[in-house]
């Protein structure tokens, strides 16, 4: 969530030519010339109709939480995000009606884990790559800790993309203090939601640090 578009774009090209980080990718797409010899080079690699499921694209906002930036500020300018006035209905985690569990039926927000289930049974060789911020800010974000969660417990492949392995040992300090239940969210009722769906958090937490630092 504290991504910039643009890295989320070099993300997804560096997964697609194979390469652990993207910072030579972000930097190629900031001119004419280097996005057509991208182009090129995923043409000539056969990686050129690739599909990706984007899970922020996912969703209508307007439906759930545009209402309430919570604080959030813009990732260019740092500014406090404004109130969205849409006037849209907002379907939350227990907007009626709700299913056996509680869960909204109506809410789009809770269905990331549905979704990858989904895929990860219909789609040939569905993996998950995890485009992960300069700041390392997605791993105290309680939804994406929940995709990494349920892909962990699918047995999908995760495929880890950073800027650099500079920004990685730059954080290594905190990263390795990691903790699921000091993520955060809009809402609180989201952290108790994929909390429940965690039973073994300590296994999980070794998990996300192997994934860090182990692959």
């Amino acid at each position: 969530w504290g991504n910039l578009f643009h890295y989320l774009v070099a993300a997804i090209l560096a997964d697609a030519l194979q390469d652990h980080s993207y910072s030579m990718i972000a930097e190629l797409l900031k001119r004419d010339e280097g996005v057509g010899l991208l182009r090129c080079i995923l043409m000539r690699s056969g990686r050129l109709l690739d599909t990706y499921w984007v899970c922020a694209f996912a969703v209508n906002q307007h439906a759930g939480i545009c209402d309430d930036p919570h604080g959030a500020v813009d990732s260019v300018t740092k500014r406090p995000l404004p109130s969205c006035n849409c006037g849209l209905p907002k379907l939350r985690n227990d907007t009626p009606p709700l299913t056996s569990d509680g869960r909204s039926c109506m809410c789009e927000m809770n269905k990331f884990e549905d979704m990858m289930e989904f895929c990860a049974n219909h789609v040939q060789d569905f993996a998950q790559v995890i485009a992960v911020d300069t700041g390392f800010s997605l791993f105290s974000r309680a939804w994406c800790i929940a995709e990494l969660s349920t892909a962990h417990r699918l047995g999908l492949k995760q495929r880890l993309k950073l800027r650099s392995h500079h920004d990685l040992k730059q954080k290594e300090k905190d990263l390795r203090e990691l903790c699921i239940e000091k993520m955060q969210a809009s809402r609180p009722q989201d952290v108790i939601e994929i909390l429940r769906n965690i039973p073994d958090r300590h296994a999980f937490d070794k998990s996300v640090q192997s994934l860090l630092f182990d692959g």
